[in-house]
């Protein structure tokens, strides 16, 4: 799991999510969208209520308002005071939305609240995994769905490759040792749930700019100056040799009734 200092300067002293969404939005080969997509799989219907762990800043909302059924409301909630305000930034002039500071371990809701309960990226970040499912399942109404995004083991693959090389010099965040993954999540969440589905997005990156990479890579990782400077020069090497490096991208989502 990474640890609480990590999460914070990840989310609440600076914004990072901006930057790893844009290499994405950039980048990405498959130009449907990982956003189109998700929304794609959710389920819903008139007057539904809708409550959103982890929201980040809300763009993916920003969009999608009108696609809504009459007489959807949204709770947006995050942990982090910085993403919050963020939200509320971008998305000021949406009626029916609520942005809340929220700890998904500690839900302020009464029970059976809501149809849909969403948290996206953003379960490998909880320390206490089953007192938050436990939430979960306490304000999602008996017929509602609870629906998760993560990454599985593959994820970033090449880019693991070169941490590896300087892993006994540099610690570095991988994605296969996060606690909630495409691989192990349905164990996690069959304790709270009955009916677990798991879907996959089909998409990879081929990066040709070195720098929005770079970027990228310490925006979640504390690198070194010369360590950096060899991570840049591996890279280099890449997009020389193949006009593009290309980065595997391992994400999916687990809907639970």
């Amino acid at each position: 799991m990474i640890d609480k200092k990590t999460v914070e300067d990840l989310y609440v002293k600076k914004d990072t999510l901006s930057t790893r969404i844009n290499i994405h939005e950039k980048y990405s080969v498959n130009k449907y969208g990982w956003n189109n997509w998700i929304f794609d799989q959710y389920i819903i219907k008139e007057n539904y209520k809708i409550i959103e762990f982890g929201c980040g800043n809300g763009n993916f909302w920003k969009n999608k308002l009108d696609k809504l059924p009459h007489g959807v409301k949204i709770t947006l909630s995050d942990f982090s005071p910085l993403m919050v305000e963020k939200a509320k930034e971008n998305l000021f002039k949406m009626k029916n939305i609520d942005i809340q500071l929220i700890d998904i371990q500690n839900v302020p809701f009464s029970d059976k609240s809501f149809d849909i309960v969403i948290a996206n990226h953003m379960l490998y970040h909880v320390p206490d995994f089953d007192k938050a499912l436990t939430e979960v399942r306490r304000i999602l109404k008996s017929e509602g769905a609870f629906y998760t995004t993560t990454i599985g083991k593959n994820n970033l693959n090449q880019l693991e490759i070169i941490y590896r090389i300087f892993e006994n010099i540099c610690r570095f965040n991988y994605s296969g040792n996060l606690s909630f993954i495409l691989e192990n999540g349905k164990e996690k969440l069959e304790k709270h749930f009955q009916n677990i589905v798991q879907r996959k997005y089909s998409d990879h990156l081929e990066v040709t700019e070195v720098d929005d990479l770079m970027d990228y890579i310490v925006s979640y990782n504390n690198i070194p100056k010369e360590i950096y400077q060899e991570i840049y020069k591996n890279i280099v090497k890449e997009i020389e040799r193949y006009g593009v490096m290309k980065i595997s991208k391992d994400s999916g989502m687990f809907i639970c009734t």
